[in-house]
């Protein structure tokens, strides 16, 4: 890792001191996961069938012309013509793909006025008791000068959401443990509108901790229909995985959060096996950070608050185009997306015990 470099990042973007993130930490107790285990639930030929389909459809996430990433390579700040198509991307995929769709739509002040935002949510089995989330921020960020696309920041971790989601659909629907789904959430309002502070950042991830700390989902109503009493949406959050900055040339990935430093470590040997398959290029899980050795502010800061367990995928370092007009499709490389593709594939088919 860079030192300077990140040393730079820690100034800009508020990585917390380790003293206060052990505080915040200590605070959380660990759930139970229902597959703590899961890098070697798939046996070798799983693996290689998941990585000759991934390769098949890698066309999805193709910088140019990839049907799931290109379209929301474009900017994307709330209200723009981007942003609308990446919704309606967001909820057009995932609802052909059978998944119940939820709108979270708020109005919060912010430096520049009162602002109309939109968290979007996708659960595939709502009636299920539990859930693997996986989470990114959609709208792109404010930037003088010029349209600010993210690349990183973040098309590439919304376009390889909905790639697992499509890519892993069959395997889905035949899914035979209904006590877990997955869920997956598109936040609104990541990046703040001047500086980041406390007010003026992660708008949507604030708004929707808050509404599923006291409520449920409208799909799990919906599918819950004859029930007299619904638990609150956090209580069936099992395990959230948020991805941030991804697709980046140089990226890594440590354990930030101390509670779910036994799910990176499974993930590291998972991604193990899929480079030593040869599957994928290179390895990206920097297992010689300690866990908790540094935090990043984030969409997960209100969840793990309220004791969510997050496994909080962003590149550590930063890649370098963070917040510049730089970060584009032509920062992106492709090695790298198809890799992170196989890997976030290959985790939620293993955490869920998918017969592959």
């Amino acid at each position: 890792m860079n030192l300077n470099w990140l040393s730079l990042q820690l100034l800009a973007l508020t990585l917390w001191a380790v003293v206060a993130q052990a505080t915040l930490q200590d605070k959380l107790t660990v759930r139970a996961f229902s597959n703590p285990h899961f890098a070697d639930v798939l046996n070798d030929n799983q693996l290689e069938r998941l990585a000759s389909t991934a390769h098949k459809e890698s066309s999805w996430l193709d910088i140019r012309n990839g049907e799931l990433l290109s379209p929301v390579l474009v900017p994307r700040q709330i209200g723009s013509p981007g942003y609308r198509a990446t919704q309606d991307l967001i909820v057009t995929t995932l609802g052909q793909l059978g998944y119940a769709i939820s709108w979270d739509n708020f109005t919060t002040p912010t430096p520049m006025g009162d602002v109309k935002m939109s968290n979007i949510i996708a659960t595939k089995n709502p009636s299920a008791a539990k859930r693997l989330v996986l989470a990114a921020h959609y709208e792109s960020k404010i930037v003088p000068g010029g349209d600010f696309i993210g690349a990183t920041d973040s098309a590439v971790p919304v376009a390889m959401i909905l790639d697992i989601a499509k890519g892993l659909a069959g395997l889905i629907d035949k899914q035979t443990d209904s006590d877990i789904s997955l869920q997956m959430v598109f936040f609104d309002g990541e990046e703040a509108f001047e500086q980041w502070t406390s007010t003026d950042s992660i708008y949507g991830a604030r708004h929707l901790a808050e509404f599923w700390e006291h409520n449920p989902d409208p799909a799990t109503v919906a599918a819950l229909s004859g029930a007299t009493e619904h638990r609150p949406e956090l209580e069936r959050v099992e395990l959230m995985v948020l991805m941030d900055l991804i697709g980046a040339p140089d990226n890594m990935f440590a354990a930030l959060q101390i509670p779910t430093a036994d799910i990176f470590t499974q993930l590291s040997k998972l991604e193990k096996r899929l480079q030593s398959a040869e599957y994928i290029d290179r390895l990206y899980m920097n297992t010689a950070m300690p866990p908790g050795a540094a935090g990043i502010e984030d969409d997960h800061l209100p969840f793990i608050e309220r004791n969510i367990p997050v496994l909080h995928l962003i590149s550590v370092p930063f890649p370098r185009v963070w917040h510049t007009l730089s970060d584009n499709a032509e920062a992106l490389d492709a090695t790298v997306i198809a890799d992170m593709s196989l890997i976030m594939r290959s985790f939620v088919a293993s955490y869920l015990r998918l017969h592959v």
